[in-house]
This record gives structure tokens, C-alpha cells and sequence, in this order.
């Protein structure tokens, strides 16, 4: 047999018959694997695949009847999965495919210990093929002078070449410039980047793992289309199948679109994971819970018209965990809309009652202000009035004891005929009056000690502080300043009308 046919079983001329040695080790492998019980299985295949999903691995270790060896070659990617059929001629695969979706394992990305041990290899790798980059340019320097002027150029392009495979790529950029080989592919290479982002699906420019990110994000399937520029169908098909406007429009508004050309890394890996048998390929990927899988896939030719119906039955078929994840968000949209307009309403709440407790606050605040002012006011007017009476009171006992000293050292009034006798009349505001006999000679302390020494009711409106005031002329005397003028110097004689004018208040 051929043992380069893609699925085909090597025969005895292909691989050499095991040994004795062989056999006996695989037969202890199979004894020590069936005497472990599946929960032990699934915990082993979880750690040897990297894969955390449990119930992934039990799903992928009862689709391969319990046999851990090759549910670990196929979780690795060893092996092929149990529902490919790799063995199929491509003509019969191709037209399998073209009635029905064809559901695949899960997509599965390199191990990180697996990636972690190749880290030497690749640097070696990369070391070498550094070293062969310089070898190159130096011996293209020498075979450009004797070499024809088109071979000079293939073999100066070697190097270029050779550290381009070997620098890690942007799939960003890798993203960008698929679209402009597409539109080459197409026959619109002449457009520019603008137009040509128009030309086909909506293809995000982003890494496929960024897509699946996406598409699970919107809670939509991904699109992929794998191309492969070597393929002699895959420029008829990007023409007729990818930029055909009702297809076009179909899966913009119905899935996430992501392509890449195999000869990317991204792409590539992507490649290894779905393992395509030919080319073009278009594939529909599920990603739900942060786990990506194959749902249907269509390799080789077809039309636009039987893709999009081959897409419609995949993505109906396969509907129920991005339903059930439209409704759980939804759901949950539901619930922290309930929740916000909850927080919300008890926000409100609160805030009313923070301003009803602060109303109350400050008019307690208010009222006990207004009371504090009310006793302040009272105890001020209590003790102004404490004073009055308190000054009143000392007021009337210096009156008093004034009017007891005037009235013992007061001078004898003089007769009515002595001579220089004048007659003083002193009106007071109590509207009595009274009068007395004083010589000319007397002064005015004579007359305000004879007012001192008033009693009866004329001593009630006799103040601590007075003035007497003679109208004609007017002058007003005062008791300090005025004590000793004569009643004839003062104009008091013969005769004389004083006014008594209390200055206590001054």
C-alpha cells in the first residue's frame, strides 16, 4: 500500500513488526490502564492534555471506549479523532460533507508543558537558522557578481526568507495582509486598503483565538475560512463563494467571520487543529464557557448558495448551548437589572430618609436656636431689669441719705424783710412747686442743697443727677460747675422761676 495516502493503513512494508520486548511493554501499559477506574483516567488524561475541563475529558475518554492511550493521542493530536473518518476517499468525504455538517472534537490548543519542553529546539532552531541567514548573505554577496541577474535575486532572497519563517508573527498583520492577497486573489489587487476591506466577509483583523473571543462574546458561531494560496480552488472560490453579495450578507449578519492563509502562523495553527484534508476550507466554530468546537466543516468546492445552506443546518442543529447562553445572559441581564433598579430604589430610599432626618435636624437645630435666643433674651431682660431695680434702688438710698445730710447742714432761711433777701421758685416734674427765701449773697449750692433736702412727694422726682435752667434769660445751672455763683451773680434776684431738669439718664 501507499503510505503517503492521507488516512491510509500502513502496511507490513511500511513499518517493521514490533518486538517481542515491544509488545510485552504495551501489554503491561494495557493491564496497568485497565485495572485504573475512570475517574482516575480522566483525572490522568486532564493532566497529561492540559485541559481542565473534566467533563471534556470524560466526554473524550467514553468516545474512545474508555481507552486512555488514545484519548491522550488524540487530546494531544497524535492521533485523529474517532468520529473522522481519514481513511475515506476525498471524492466520498467531499460529498459526505456536502449533505450534512460534520461535528468535530474540540479545538485543541499546544499543551504548555509540551510548549515549555520545545523551548530549547526552537531556540536551537532559531540559532541555526540565524547562522545559516549569515552563511546565505555572505554567499549570495560572492554569487550575485557571477551568477544571471534572476538567479541573484532568488538567491539573495534566501535569507530574508529564512528569518521571516523563523520571527514570530503579528496575526493582526498577518489578519491585514490576508485581505490584501484577497483582494489580489478576487482580481481587485488594484484597490486600495479601504475598498478592498469591503470585498468579501467581514473578517475581523485579529488572531483566531481573538475571534473566538468575539463570536463567544456576541454569543454568535465563528466563520472560518482556511485558504490556501497553492490550492487550485481556492481563488474560484474566494470569486464565486466568498464575495457573493447574498452570502456575503448572510454571514455578516448571522455569524463572527475570521480567515487566515495557512502559510501564517496563525492560521497554521488553526490548521492543525481542525486538520483539513483539502482545500478551500470553511468551517463553523462554536466557543461557549471559554470551550471552542467544531461544529461543521465543508473542504473542496462548492457554491455559495449550498454553503449557506450547509451553514443554516449546522447553526440550527447546533443552536441549543448559544441558546441556552442567550437565555442564562439574558437572565441575568434580567437579574441585575432587578438588582440595579432594587439598589436603586433603596438608594432613594435612604436619601429620603437622610433628608428627612436632616429636615428634622435642623429643625430641632432651629428650635433649639430660637428657644437658646428666647432664654438668652429673658435672662438678658431679667438682668437688665435686676440692674434697674438694683440702680433704682441705689439711687433712692444716695437720694435718701442726701436729702438727710442737706436737711441738717441746709442754712436757716432768711426773713421775708431781711435785707438782699431774694425769693426762689423751683418748678419741679412732678408739677408741684416749691419755694424759699435765700440772700442775694447765697449761691447756688445753697439752692440745690434747699431741692436735696425736699421731702414728701416732691422727694420722689428728686434725681442723684439734676440741672436747674432760669428761663429768662435761659441758663442752666449745674451743681458742680455752678456751686459757687451768687443767686446776684447768677441774675436770681429779687427773684426767680428754676426748672428742675433730671440728668440722671446722661
Amino acid at each position: 500500500p501507499d503510505c503517503s495516502t492521507r488516512g491510509g493503513t500502513p502496511g507490513l512494508g511500511c513499518f517493521a513488526p514490533p518486538s517481542p520486548l515491544a509488545r510485552e511493554a504495551r501489554a503491561g501499559r494495557a493491564r496497568a490502564m485497565a485495572d485504573m477506574s475512570q475517574d482516575e483516567k480522566v483525572a490522568t488524561l486532564a493532566s497529561i492534555s492540559g485541559n481542565e475541563d473534566l467533563d471534556y475529558c470524560r466526554q473524550l475518554l467514553e468516545a474512545h471506549d474508555n481507552d486512555l492511550e488514545t484519548a491522550v493521542n488524540v487530546a494531544i493530536g497524535v492521533a485523529p479523532h474517532a468520529g473522522r473518518d481519514r481513511g475515506a476517499a476525498p471524492v466520498e468525504r467531499a460529498a459526505r460533507r456536502a449533505h450534512a455538517p460534520r461535528p468535530g472534537p474540540g479545538i485543541v490548543h499546544p499543551n504548555p508543558l509540551l510548549t515549555l519542553l520545545g523551548l530549547p529546539v526552537r531556540l536551537g532552531v532559531g540559532i541555526v537558522s540565524g547562522v545559516v541567514g549569515l552563511a546565505l548573505n555572505v554567499v549570495g554577496g560572492v554569487l550575485s557578481a557571477v551568477l544571471p541577474p534572476g538567479l541573484a535575486r532568488r538567491v539573495r532572497a534566501l535569507p530574508a526568507a529564512a528569518q521571516t519563517r523563523g520571527a514570530a508573527e503579528d496575526p493582526i498583520v498577518a489578519a491585514l495582509e490576508f485581505r490584501r492577497d484577497f483582494a489580489a486573489a478576487v482580481g481587485a489587487g488594484d484597490l486600495d486598503d479601504e475598498t478592498s476591506l469591503t470585498l468579501g466577509p467581514d473578517f475581523l483583523a485579529a488572531s483566531h483565538r481573538d475571534a473566538l473571543r468575539e463570536a463567544q462574546r456576541q454569543l454568535k458561531f465563528l466563520f472560518v475560512y482556511l485558504h490556501s494560496h497553492d490550492h487550485v480552488d481556492a481563488h474560484a472560490f474566494c470569486a464565486d463563494v466568498l464575495c457573493d453579495p447574498e452570502f456575503k450578507a448572510f454571514v455578516d449578519e448571522r455569524f463572527v467571520c475570521w480567515a487566515g492563509d495557512v502559510r501564517r502562523a496563525d492560521a497554521h495553527g488553526l490548521a492543525v487543529a481542525l486538520r483539513p484534508s483539502t482545500f478551500p476550507y470553511a468551517a463553523l466554530l462554536q466557543s461557549v464557557d471559554g470551550r471552542a468546537s467544531l461544529v461543521m466543516a465543508c473542504e473542496g468546492a462548492t457554491s455559495a448558495r449550498d454553503l449557506a445552506d450547509l451553514m443554516e443546518s449546522a447553526s440550527q442543529a447546533h443552536a441549543a448551548p448559544l441558546t441556552a447562553a442567550r437565555a442564562a445572559r439574558a437572565e441575568n441581564e434580567r437579574a441585575r437589572s432587578l438588582r440595579d433598579e432594587q439598589d436603586a430604589a433603596f438608594r432613594e430610599s435612604l436619601e429620603a430618609d437622610a433628608r428627612r432626618e436632616a429636615a428634622a435636624a435642623a429643625a430641632a437645630e432651629e428650635a433649639a436656636r430660637l428657644a437658646e435666643e428666647e432664654a438668652r433674651a429673658a435672662a438678658e431682660e431679667a438682668a437688665a431689669e435686676a440692674a434697674a431695680a438694683e440702680a433704682l434702688r441705689a439711687r433712692e438710698a444716695l437720694v435718701a441719705r442726701r436729702r438727710l445730710e442737706k436737711s441738717q447742714s441746709m442754712k436757716t432761711e432768711p426773713a421775708a424783710d431781711a435785707a438782699g433777701v431774694c425769693k426762689v421758685a423751683v418748678k419741679l416734674p412732678s408739677g408741684g412747686r416749691r419755694e424759699r427765701r435765700f440772700l442775694e449773697t447765697d449761691t447756688l449750692r445753697d439752692v440745690f442743697d434747699f431741692v436735696d433736702a425736699l421731702d414728701g412727694d416732691d422727694a420722689a422726682a428728686v434725681g442723684v443727677k439734676y440741672s436747674l435752667v432760669s428761663n429768662f434769660p435761659r441758663r442752666v445751672f449745674g451743681r458742680e460747675r455752678d456751686a459757687d455763683v451768687t443767686l446776684g451773680e447768677g441774675g436770681l434776684a429779687p427773684q426767680a422761676m428754676l426748672m428742675y431738669r433730671l440728668d440722671d439718664d446722661e
